[in-house]
């Protein structure tokens, strides 16, 4: 028999990886300071995302750091804590 639960599983794993979360936190910048950042300039570690951009585009975004966590929270829920 089929079990529909085993077969969502392999979605929660997926929504937790490094690259969706960067692709996420990308989006959420987008959206929120209309910046398109590369995801792969993005590291998270511990919670924490930590940005590799030049200084112009990382004040912008500490400037909208809330509205960019919150926006994010909604979609991904408590993965990362706070941008660096």
């Amino acid at each position: 028999m089929f079990n529909i639960a085993e077969y969502l599983e392999k979605f929660k794993v997926m929504s937790c990886s490094r690259d969706f979360l960067r692709n996420s936190v990308s989006e959420a910048i987008k959206n929120i300071c209309g910046i398109e950042i590369d995801p792969k300039k993005i590291d998270i570690k511990a919670g924490l995302a930590r940005i590799n951009e030049r200084p112009i585009i990382k004040t912008e975004i500490f400037m909208k750091k809330e509205k960019i966590l919150k926006s994010f929270s909604k979609e991904v829920g408590e993965k990362v804590r706070d941008i660096v």
